[in-house]
């Protein structure tokens, strides 16, 4: 995943990013955990699944910064120290981002529990 496809993934990072090193960096470290993110739903309950919680790790600060609740040098740092994490143990970092939920529970979102099974 290149920046330019990851600022198109998600409009709420700001482009003034763009031309970050450390932007740079991040997006070619977490680009396939950045593709399959997704921003959680407001009904989310326990911190959604995979992709909520990749979106949660990886993009919600970046979110955060854009809408003006952060400034631009913590957010940076906090990308380096996700980066210097991933580093750390990039063969399972992914792994250390979820959670892990006992065999047999349900996905999570919107109505998703509230569908009666299929007999």
């Amino acid at each position: 995943m290149s920046v330019d496809e990851f600022l198109a993934r998600f409009p709420e990072v700001p482009r003034d990013l763009r031309d970050e090193p450390v932007l740079r960096e991040y997006v070619s470290a977490f680009g396939p955990l950045l593709q399959v993110a997704q921003k959680p739903s407001p009904c989310m309950r326990d911190g959604g699944d995979a992709q909520h919680v990749f979106y949660t790790r990886l993009v919600n600060d970046l979110a955060i910064y854009g809408i003006g609740l952060a400034r631009r040098d913590r957010t940076l740092a906090r990308l380096g120290a996700t980066l210097d994490q991933y580093r750390k143990q990039p063969a399972t970092f992914a792994c250390t981002l979820v959670p892990g939920k006992p065999r047999g529970t349900p996905l999570s979102g919107c109505g998703v529990a509230s569908f009666p099974p299929v007999s």
